[in-house]
């Protein structure tokens, strides 16, 4: 599936994130507001398919540009290339480690670029989920735990992403 994705066209992401995320949108529309579940499913599916095509371009642009930093690959090696950047063993071959240094350090210019913006929006949707849950529906409670979540995540990663650097280069 990961190395599906790397040679994917955006078109076929956004279907993919289309489908992901359509029955979560129909089941929050159902379960935290007052609507039918027709209202809700015609809703949901609305939404799904204007947020997953988003989605599935920005994920496609994202993972193209990210993997442009290794340099020009084989197909073959791109899916190792993007999970040695990520994690495991430190690759033996000197060309697979300096193409996954070269894509983990990329990502960490990324995440160390967008982490004030992407912050600042966490902070605002988590707080958003919070207010709602307080005053309209204890649903909204699972969005908090969502937003919470990917907040405290994109404080983990860049440390996380630059001790993967490091395992990297100190394997030179």
């Amino acid at each position: 599936m990961n190395a599906w994705m790397l040679r994917a066209p955006g078109w076929k992401l956004a279907c993919v994130m289309t489908a992901v995320i359509a029955p979560f949108v129909v089941l929050a529309f159902a379960l935290i507001g007052d609507r039918s579940w027709p209202a809700a499913v015609l809703m949901g599916l609305g939404t799904a398919v204007i947020c997953g095509p988003v989605l599935g371009f920005l994920t496609a642009n994202q993972l193209q540009d990210s993997m442009a930093a290794g340099g020009p690959l084989p197909d073959d090696d791109l899916a190792v290339v993007e999970r040695a950047a990520r994690r495991g063993p430190v690759p033996e071959d000197d060309a697979t480690r300096e193409a996954a240094l070269r894509v983990a350090e990329d990502r960490l210019l990324v995440l160390r670029g967008t982490r004030t913006p992407a912050r600042v929006a966490g902070g605002v949707l988590l707080l958003g989920a919070v207010l709602l849950a307080v005053t309209q529906s204890p649903w909204w409670w699972l969005a908090a735990a969502f937003w919470a979540a990917l907040l405290v995540a994109g404080f983990a990663a860049p440390a996380r992403l630059q001790r993967r650097a490091e395992l990297l280069r100190g394997g030179r």
